[in-house]
């Protein structure tokens, strides 16, 4: 094979480069059965050539082209001996370690059928977090900025969730001259019937594959001029039936409208970018693709929509409703959106166009810079005519006697009574300045009223100033729907009333701990970061996205970490930055996770297997239907 090789200076060579080769392919064997796999190739190349030029620089020079070839040779051999170590390191290191399905199984099992069908909805393939936080019922997640700040009774928390107490939210139709009987129904209807029902209203065809027309709505003779969808930020039901008497108006409309009192969000995680894009194109996240507030966007952890001020329609990868009509009518239907955030554009998507091109309504407040109302995107959406003058928020602001509010950051402005009425200006400049039911195409119009969660947020939800917020966000349903009704005949308008979520109570009352983003990242790369490449890119309040490369390399699955978290305590997620009195002592054992899933095992769920998870360990985080309060 390597020619003639017979004198003593080529035959000892020959066991010297086979050591060599012995040494090199045991080395990258022991390197790739503790972790990486191209730190295991590295360095039994390393440890070959070091042997090799040991061997070669043992014996003296000679132009032997004969010993050129056995060195060659042998080398050859000895890559391949490194490369035989490594992936027999890997196929040891892999056959040693226990499968994870089991845990995960378990975990399925723990939180039943209906937790489980909502994480399945909530999986969008190549976009969703790798790993799948579910938090047990009461806990919160921090944000890293959080956690480093973090005080006693601190309010802030995150309801990315999976369960019933912040799915559950109040939907109301309002149509009257279609709605002829009012009635209170107990189906179960999600989000995503918003838009075929609107659909069902209008005479349009659109189907979605998870929404329907939920029953009870009639099909109009002649659709109506306008239709409404009246989003109320964070107003789920535990929110409503804690503050029962601050909605007058809308329980007033609930005598005169059908209500679905078995209403869901529907899906994982429970947060605002995902219940808008539903509402906008009635499909879960598995179909609309905004599985959160952030994506895995072209191979990257992204916001979802991208910059604010400049949102991309495109993240959603199925028409809206809005999409789908504007089409259907030539560009003649009006399409608005009157929100605060830039998660609030999944109501419209693109939104079509108007005739001679002009644009459809879309905004957001621009809370950190402007303090004012600014399009989605200046070359895809446009500000409605007619907007309130210059200096109208300051004039309100004096009006309430909350002028020092102008100075504060963004938040705290969303969460006062002046930024309610101004947004309630300017959906009422739009009606008076908009051709907003006119001419023979519906128009959809979509108001999202952000400041009930953003003062969850900041204060927490069982504060007064909570109650002092949605008080003022029924004034302005009420507004709203005292225009329609002075500009259109009943049975020309509709009006659905809903909310996206409700809100997490004070973790420290509620029986709750958090969960510090930091440290979880710290431990998750602790016992598994093994490769040459960083494992975890981001931590999320409800999912974390690790690092394809580093997953190949270290030879892990995303199983294997999901089923290291199944007993992850409080007391594990401790970092040494936060405040001794931020920390109870007396819930160290209790537990994060209900679960946590890996999103091979999300994708590999069938229906039989979600029904087989059965009722769970968690009844206890479902309230149950609200208590009928307006009849």
């Amino acid at each position: 094979m390597f020619g003639a090789v017979s004198s003593p200076e080529r035959r000892s060579l020959v066991p010297a480069v086979l050591v060599a080769v012995g040494v090199a392919a045991a080395v990258a064997f022991a390197v790739a059965l503790l972790g990486s796999v191209v730190a295991s190739v590295a360095a039994g190349l390393f440890a070959l050539v070091a042997g090799l030029a040991v061997a070669r620089s043992a014996r003296p020079r000679t132009t032997d082209e004969s010993r050129r070839r056995v060195l060659i040779g042998l080398g050859a051999a000895g890559v391949a001996a490194v490369a035989g170590g490594s992936a027999i390191g890997r196929v040891v290191q892999q056959a040693a370690r226990p499968d994870p399905t089991p845990d995960l199984d378990q975990m399925a099992r723990a939180i039943g059928s209906e937790a489980l069908l909502r994480v399945k909805r909530g999986y969008f393939p190549g976009r969703s977090g790798d790993l799948q936080l579910v938090l047990e019922p009461w806990n919160t997640s921090n944000y890293a900025t959080e956690s480093l700040q973090l005080e006693h009774h601190d309010p802030r928390s995150s309801h990315a969730m999976a369960w019933g107490y912040l799915d559950r939210v109040p939907i109301t139709v309002y149509a009257p001259g279609i709605v002829a009987q009012p009635e209170t129904r107990d189906d179960v209807v999600t989000l995503a019937d918003l838009a075929p029902t609107a659909a069902h209203l209008m005479g349009f065809d659109f189907q979605t594959g998870d929404g329907a027309p939920m029953p009870g709505i009639p099909a109009p003779r002649t659709p109506p001029k306008v239709v409404v969808t009246f989003v109320i930020d964070g107003g789920g039901w535990n929110v409503f039936t804690h503050w029962k008497n601050t909605w007058p108006f809308l329980r007033s409309l609930m005598s005169r409208s059908i209500v679905y009192r078995n209403a869901f969000m529907g899906s994982f995680p429970t947060v605002t970018a995902c219940a808008h894009a539903t509402i906008g194109t009635g499909r879960f996240p598995r179909g609309h693709g905004i599985s959160g507030h952030n994506v895995r966007y072209n191979g990257t952890p992204a916001k979802a929509y991208g910059t604010i001020g400049q949102a991309d329609p495109s993240f959603i990868v199925v028409p809206t409703l809005a999409d789908a009509w504007s089409e259907h009518t030539g560009h003649r239907a009006w399409i608005g959106e009157i929100g605060y955030q830039i998660w609030h554009l999944g109501m419209i998507g693109k939104g079509g166009t108007r005739p001679l091109g002009d644009k459809p309504v879309a905004v957001y407040f621009d809370e950190d810079v402007t303090k004012n109302w600014q399009p989605q995107n200046p070359d895809l959406f446009r500000m409605p005519d007619g907007m309130p003058p210059e200096g109208a928020l300051t004039g309100l602001l004096q009006q309430y006697g909350e002028l020092e509010l102008q100075d504060e950051a963004g938040r705290f402005l969303c969460c006062s009574p002046p930024i309610v009425h101004y947004q309630g200006d300017v959906v009422a400049a739009a009606l008076q300045n908009e051709p907003v039911g006119r001419g023979d195409a519906t128009s959809l119009l979509y108001v999202n009223y952000k400041m009930p969660d953003y003062t969850g947020h900041v204060v927490n939800f069982l504060r007064p100033e909570e109650a002092r917020v949605i008080r003022h966000v029924d004034l302005e349903l009420q507004r709203l729907v005292r225009t329609l009704e002075s500009r259109f005949k009943p049975g020309e308008y509709a009006v659905i009333v809903t909310a996206d979520h409700g809100q997490c109570p004070l973790v420290d009352i509620a029986g709750g701990v958090r969960l510090d983003p930091i440290q979880l990242e710290q431990d998750i790369s602790r016992a598994f970061g093994r490769s040459v490449f960083g494992l975890v890119q981001v931590v999320w309040p409800s999912e974390v996205y690790l690092n394809p490369t580093a997953l190949w390399d270290a030879g892990i699955s995303r199983g294997e970490i999901a089923a290291f978290l199944r007993d992850y305590r409080y007391a594990d997620n401790i970092g040494p930055y936060v405040k001794p009195d931020a920390i109870d002592e007396n819930r160290m054992t209790r537990p994060e996770f209900a679960a946590v899933f890996s999103t091979d095992y999300i994708g590999r769920l069938t229906n039989a297997d979600i029904a087989r998870a059965g009722p769970g360990n968690y009844a206890y985080a479902d309230p149950g239907m609200p208590a009928v309060s307006w009849r």
